[in-house]
């Protein structure tokens, strides 16, 4: 009998014990699948999946640099103790020493004074009020300049990131923030504790925070964060037992109809206040994990989601769809209905064309700004545009956007109940960081660092082919660029719709009618319509063959390092897996 998941007791597989030829399975949970390893002491380098944000140049940081001292962020491999160090220092100029003490409370003065209106309603100072950070420090420190990224990660409905690392600063006031998917967490060393805090909103919108104290200051700290996509929580805890746990911190994302699954990325970026010079985050290794059962759905981290706001002119976006097309990617095109009626039966056609040749997915760009309007106007404005596009165009719209981004929870909440579409924006989309969600030439700093490492963010434009871009585009060398630096990372660029539906099978898919034989067995996938990719526990050999009983052909698959399978399944298929292999 062959062997299955490396168990040597068929009850342990959840196996009914008969005596009949066919047997049946159970898809019993067995421990935890490994999905992202970064173990940095075996390493010798930084790894391609890490970057620094780059810096960037403006009036306001030259003024800044002038009194606080110049900022610098890297990431470097320590040979001689084996991690990853994320270093941020700020080399002081000498007045800082002597106003410092002064131009704290003038700058926070002047801010609380003549921006009021700024006080009231930016989620930034709110944030540096309940984390007591000093507002003026933390808005020139963009949360994106000197910011380290690793990414890598598969997105999950719910999965673990087990992380051990250490601070080291010289001043008590700085400290590092940790952004795990929906959280917003800042671990700093209080006394002789370090010390980590989750930050999130309460429905009624006031900032809250749950603290737990990890190690002694400067020591290793183990500690792991359970992203929960269906409760819409992250659980913090430590190897004693102790625990937290908060919501997620952006309360839209709380709020969300539908089930989320995690990003594909971590962010820490350093603070250096106070009168410190430097805050090194010592990064000893990082893992993603997962409950395993023996078939189990997994998230696909080489797929990028992408797509146009339009229909922008032909002649401004051809080329960059044909690129795409080119090398098999495709995106999701979000259609303004003014823009639509602007356009002709050749130009119809070409667009048709995308969606039923291509495979090019079709949103909605709503005309106007929703949140200007009454409730009412804006359901029955979202309601006729919906209808209009689908008519056109002939495909149902599966996610959406509006004028400006000016869209909130209220209207994701109606758009999915109601017209099945599920949201581009706010924290789980393109708005899960500042300003890099539309991929422009004034955003390609960010984006060429990314892009060259593979991470996995949704993303849009408008237009692509022209040289040099207008306003909220990118110029095509950079577009070309942008897309080859994703191929040659084995990343694929999709549509909104693909990349939300297989990740979400990592929620709904289920498997059933488990059968095993002499030589093979059998199981049937039941996903929410879209492809799932799945992980098969078996100890794979040089002949094991995967075949589809629907379509009638045998698939491939990759062998994962501990000899389990990975490949994708459709909806309502059944399959045959040969460990040893046979013919069909």
């Amino acid at each position: 009998m062959f062997l299955i998941l490396n168990y040597s007791c068929a009850g342990e597989l959840g196996v009914s014990r008969d005596t009949n030829s066919s047997k049946t399975l159970t898809n019993i949970n067995q421990g935890n699948i490994l999905l992202f390893t970064g173990n940095y002491s075996e390493n010798n380098g930084v790894p391609g999946n890490a970057f620094v944000a780059k810096l960037q140049n403006g009036t306001s940081d030259i003024l800044y640099s002038t009194i606080y001292g110049i900022h610098e962020s890297k990431v470097i491999f320590d040979n001689s103790s084996m991690r990853l160090k994320y270093t941020t220092t700020r080399d002081c100029s000498p007045v800082s020493y002597f106003i410092l003490p002064v131009v704290d409370p003038i700058t926070n003065f002047g801010t609380d004074t003549y921006v009021g209106y700024f006080r009231s309603s930016s989620k930034t100072f709110n944030f540096c009020k309940c984390a007591s950070i000093p507002l003026i420090h933390y808005l020139e420190q963009s949360k994106q300049v000197g910011s380290l990224y690793i990414c890598g990660f598969t997105p999950m409905a719910k999965c673990t990131y087990q992380i051990s690392m250490d601070i080291n600063t010289d001043d008590p006031e700085s400290f590092v923030e940790l952004n795990s998917p929906g959280s917003r967490m800042i671990i700093t060393e209080i006394g002789n504790k370090s010390v980590l805090k989750s930050y999130y909103k309460s429905p009624s919108g006031e900032l809250k925070y749950e603290t737990i104290y990890l190690k002694n200051a400067g020591d290793r700290s183990d500690f792991k964060i359970i992203f929960d996509g269906y409760n819409k929580t992250n659980t913090i805890a430590i190897n004693d037992g102790t625990y937290i746990v908060t919501p997620f911190y952006d309360l839209e994302r709380q709020k969300l109809p539908y089930v989320d699954f995690s990003n594909g990325y971590i962010k820490f970026t350093g603070f250096v206040i106070g009168k410190g010079t430097f805050l090194d985050v010592n990064i000893h290794s990082i893992d993603q994990y997962a409950d395993r059962n023996f078939i189990t759905a997994i998230g696909d981290n080489r797929m990028l989601a992408f797509g146009l706001d339009g229909p922008h002119p032909k002649n401004t976006t051809e080329q960059g769809i044909n690129y795409l097309n080119s090398r098999g990617d495709k995106g999701t095109i979000w259609f303004d209905v003014g823009l639509l009626k602007k356009c002709n039966e050749t130009e119809i056609e070409y667009l048709r064309g995308l969606v039923e040749n291509d495979s090019w997915d079709t949103g909605i760009h709503y005309s106007k700004e929703l949140t200007i309007l009454p409730l009412e106007e804006a359901y029955r404005l979202m309601d006729e545009e919906y209808w209009y596009v689908y008519e056109t165009i002939g495909e149902k719209p599966t996610n959406w956007c509006s004028l400006r981004n000016s869209d909130n929870i209220t209207h994701a909440i109606y758009a999915y109940e109601n017209l099945g579409m599920v949201w581009r924006n706010g924290n789980s989309g393109v708005h899960a960081e500042q300003s890099v969600g539309n991929l422009d030439d004034d955003t390609w700093g960010w984006w060429e660092t990314a892009s060259s490492a593979g991470m996995a963010y949704p993303v849009f434009t408008h237009q692509t082919d022209k040289d040099p871009s207008i306003k909220y585009s990118i110029s095509y060398p950079k577009f070309q660029e942008w897309a080859d630096n994703y191929d040659s990372n084995n990343v694929s660029i999709v549509s909104f719709y693909e990349y939300y539906m297989v990740n979400s099978n990592t929620y709904d898919a289920f498997f059933d009618s488990l059968e095993y034989r002499d030589d093979y067995f059998t199981f049937k996938a039941n996903t929410n319509g879209a492809s799932a990719l799945i992980n098969v526990n078996i100890s794979a050999g040089d002949n094991t063959q995967v075949y589809d009983n629907t379509s009638g052909e045998f698939l491939g698959y990759k062998v994962e390092g501990d000899g389990s399978i990975t490949f994708q399944v459709e909806n309502n298929h059944t399959y045959n897996i040969h460990p040893e292999g046979t013919e069909q």
